[in-house]
């Protein structure tokens, strides 16, 4: 059976994984991380298909990435992923990301477990049937917290497509990176993502609209999203100047 302690993936960097910027897009960071966990998970004998036939499945409700280079097309990336236990009813994991002997990111993550059907909150103890320690490397500090904001200007919206949904259904995790892309107030050109929290509140499903809301000042943004069921996702960032940096 695999290492319980972490998982190591190979990655290389795909043309229509890059941005106008010739750099890594966020949403191709994010959705490295959901296949990295996933081949972790499967190594163990508990992947997607054996959890969902269980009635089970996770789903990301937090998301904090630190960047300190996003690679370039082609370049050839190692991640390194790592079960950071329990803290209250979220699984946390986090993530390396490394080129050549360089560090290049850092992703922390926490998720739950759900019913597959209802997506109802399940306890960490569920998870025990399988006999698998959610904390082999002890309990992070590292703890993400929900993202406070006042009321934000309206930016505009962005309507769920079939193409946006993943295999529960819903607008999948790594989307948000694009919609955070999108919606970033005067644009990402000419601007490079140090640091970015996304925190996923409700699913959007199909045909549903998210009416998004947000400002920058000074680097700091800030973002939020609405769709029918009140607060979609909100996010936090920090962003530099490339002339600058």
């Amino acid at each position: 059976m695999a290492d319980i302690r972490q998982y190591e993936n190979q990655w290389r960097v795909a043309t229509f994984e890059v941005d106008a910027q010739s750099e890594m897009k966020l949403s191709t960071m994010l959705r490295i991380c959901q296949e990295t966990s996933e081949k972790h998970l499967a190594a163990m004998g508990v992947g997607y298909e054996k959890l969902k036939a269980d009635g089970m499945v996770f789903l990301i409700t937090k998301s904090e990435s630190t960047i300190f280079r996003m690679p370039a097309h082609g370049e050839e990336l190692r991640i390194i992923t790592r079960p950071q236990g329990v803290h209250g009813a979220e699984f946390y994991r986090d993530y390396e990301f490394f080129s050549g002997g360089e560090k290049i990111g850092y992703v922390i993550q926490c998720s739950v477990a759900a019913n597959t059907e209802t997506h109802r909150i399940l306890h960490p103890r569920k998870f025990a049937v399988y006999g698998l320690d959610p904390s082999p490397n002890g309990t992070t500090d590292h703890v993400l917290s929900r993202i406070k904001s006042e009321e934000l200007p309206f930016l505009g919206e962005r309507v769920i497509r079939y193409s946006d949904l993943d295999y529960n259904g819903h607008l999948n995790n790594a989307i948000y990176g694009d919609i955070f892309y999108d919606f970033v107030p005067g644009g990402m050109l000419g601007k490079k993502l140090n640091r970015v929290q996304i925190n996923f509140v409700n699913e959007s499903l199909l045909g549903e609209t998210i009416q998004i809301f947000g400002q920058e000042k000074e680097g700091k943004v800030l973002l939020y999203g609405e769709n029918s069921k009140g607060r979609a996702f909100e996010a936090s960032a920090e962003l530099v100047d490339r002339k600058k940096s």
